[in-house]
């Protein structure tokens, strides 16, 4: 991981590819797969991983700063896979265009890396809000003896992107300990004359209309597959033969649903509607569905070092840069994303 940006090695390769080949901001897109090539000829890096980071780097449910901003088929949270490199574009987002000025020393450094973690490469360090990192290291600029309590409450926990609730020892993670986080979806209880969809999905499959209650789960961490968490509380609210001969067994694992209906073709953003038994208690049946894996799932995560440590050494480290002037410009690179 690079000091200047926090951006890792491959990032940075095909940053420089982009930039090599003229796609920065307000300017055209290039193929991906020109773009691999170039990564490949410059850094070695075979074309299938640098093409899964390019694609991670311009997912915005994924990385909280895109690095790259993608023209294509990028795939989806759940099955739908990105197009072939062929077939897609990308070029600097403004954001990737500044980690590029502070990895060659025209601007100051940034600190993207501490905002983005790792976690979606399969490492251990958990993203945060961009706001909440650039105003702590703003109040150790400030107030260099700033009470560590304050900077971590300036930071605030991880921020999974999606609006996921994220739950865990955020005492251990700030202190630098190995633990696990559970990342939550949402589930709202509603009733159908909210969702035209689900109602025009009944219609569609002959089913009569119903003002009854409707969950629905949306937030989906951004590493679920909410395709398959459908397909999962479906296959566990069929009945089973041996449902009679086995009633505990029953009602231990059988969601107590009607059915489930994935909405997210037809609205913005990721939602599944699901429809309770008619004399199940909306409310113990979310309990049902909350604890099923994909509506949540688990993150292990660990700081290399204590969080406020971290911020502290990042502003001593760059003593004498104009820290001011790169958080500055990073703001603006987050909003025009």
């Amino acid at each position: 991981m690079s000091e200047r940006s926090g951006v890792g090695v491959v990032e940075l390769a095909i940053l420089e590819a982009l930039d090599s080949l003229g796609a920065r901001p307000g300017r055209g897109y290039r193929q991906c797969e020109r773009v691999l090539a170039v990564v490949e000829d410059s850094s070695a890096v075979p074309r299938g991983y640098g093409y899964e980071v390019l694609v991670d780097s311009a997912r915005d449910w994924v990385t909280q700063v895109p690095l790259v901003d993608p023209r294509g088929n990028f795939g989806s949270q759940g099955n739908d896979p990105p197009a072939g490199p062929r077939y897609t574009e990308a070029r600097l987002s403004p954001a990737g265009q500044l980690a590029l000025a502070a990895e060659r020393g025209e601007m100051a450094p940034v600190p993207i890396g501490l905002i983005n973690g790792n976690t979606h490469r399969g490492g251990l360090r958990p993203p945060f809000r961009p706001q909440g990192v650039i105003g702590a290291i703003r109040l150790v600029l400030r107030r260099p003896r700033v009470a560590s309590r304050e900077l971590l409450d300036t930071i605030g926990p991880p921020d999974f992107m999606t609006g996921c609730a994220v739950t865990g020892d955020m005492s251990a993670l700030y202190a630098g300990q190995l633990l696990e986080l559970r990342l939550e979806s949402r589930i709202t209880i509603t009733d159908e004359a909210s969702l035209p969809e689900w109602a025009g999905a009944r219609r569609r499959a002959g089913a009569p209309a119903r003002r009854g209650p409707v969950l629905v789960i949306d937030r989906f961490p951004p590493y679920a597959n909410p395709d398959e968490t459908a397909q999962s509380l479906a296959e566990r609210s069929r009945q089973r033969i041996w449902d009679d001969d086995y009633p505990e067994l029953r009602r231990a694992t059988r969601l107590q649903l009607r059915n489930v209906v994935n909405l997210s073709r037809s609205r913005d953003g990721i939602q599944i509607a699901c429809l309770p038994a008619p004399d199940a208690v909306p409310e113990q049946v979310r309990d049902q569905v909350r604890d099923v894996y994909g509506v949540w799932v688990g993150v292990t995560v660990r700081l290399r070092r204590p969080l406020a440590t971290t911020i502290r050494q990042w502003v001593a480290r760059n003593q004498g840069e104009d820290i001011a002037g790169g958080l500055a410009a990073l703001e603006q690179a987050v909003a025009a994303r």
